[in-house]
């Protein structure tokens, strides 16, 4: 295991804290910054490579840390202050990772799955918070569209909870390709039922049929969702609410919508 110490603001630090803080930059590297105990956990356990490990020379590591640091190939070793300046908490980060990025895997086989479409996400707490309820709610897959936050934003795996490692989530780049998916998805799971989130829905989620394959498709927070994808759904649903409030935040109506789905499988 090889160490670089970085004792001062050079450019191998700049290029750490671009990969923290520029889409473009972790999109050309193929990498991606990652704090947490629980979120480096997670991606260990689910196979994905680390680049590096990151951590102040005045750390003393836990034993944990000690042992997780030697599965990198090399480990970045900052002055008390970069590691600060890095985390930005009032508590530094005993350690962070760098994390390669790899192919969407498959899903797990099951003959009565669940899946997810995000259109547009703008909020990144709200997308991590989606993406630990869709592994809290036995979501086989989750699909993204649009221009909208990047997956791998920070404040996307930190919000997600060490979720986002485990599940296959995919870019959708084009509405073929999502034809083109949702065609292979109706082939391999028969009877699948795609499902549009909506306020103009009539249909109440608590009276819709869901004990089948779903898709379940979800809008843009001040949006909701595009034109393309309402229309080319199978049902509309609206979760029913008290007269005066005419929404959720959608990671909240992700769960909810989630949760009634499991409970029909029951």
């Amino acid at each position: 295991m090889r160490i670089i110490n970085i004792g001062k603001d050079n450019s191998t630090y700049q290029q750490i804290v671009a990969l923290r803080d520029n889409r473009n930059k972790r999109s050309k590297l193929k990498m991606f910054y990652v704090e947490g105990i629980q979120n480096i956990k997670d991606a260990l356990a689910n196979n994905w490579e680390i680049e590096a490990f990151i951590y102040s020379e005045l750390t003393e590591l836990s034993q944990w840390a000690k042992g997780v640091i030697k599965k990198a190939d090399f480990n970045y070793v900052l002055s008390d202050q970069l590691m600060k300046n890095l985390c930005g908490k009032t508590e530094t980060c005993e350690i962070v990772a760098l994390v390669r990025m790899r192919p969407c895997p498959e899903y797990k086989n099951d003959d009565n799955p669940i899946f997810v479409l995000l259109d547009r996400p703008s909020k990144k707490g709200n997308l991590g918070t989606i993406i630990r309820s869709c592994d809290a709610f036995n979501v086989a897959k989750i699909f993204y569209s649009g221009h909208g936050v990047d997956i791998y934003d920070p404040a996307v795996i930190t919000a997600s909870m060490g979720s986002f490692f485990k599940l296959p989530i995919e870019f959708i780049e084009s509405n073929d390709n999502y034809l083109a998916i949702l065609e292979k998805l109706r082939k391999k799971h028969d009877g699948l039922k795609v499902v549009a989130t909506s306020l103009q829905a009539d249909e109440s989620i608590y009276k819709s049929k869901l004990d089948m394959p779903v898709l379940l498709l979800v809008g843009n927070e001040t949006d909701g969702l595009s034109h393309f994808y309402t229309e080319n759904a199978d049902e509309k649903i609206i979760i029913p609410m008290n007269e005066g409030i005419d929404s959720l935040n959608v990671a909240c109506a992700t769960t909810v919508c989630l949760y009634e789905i499991n409970r029909q499988r029951i």
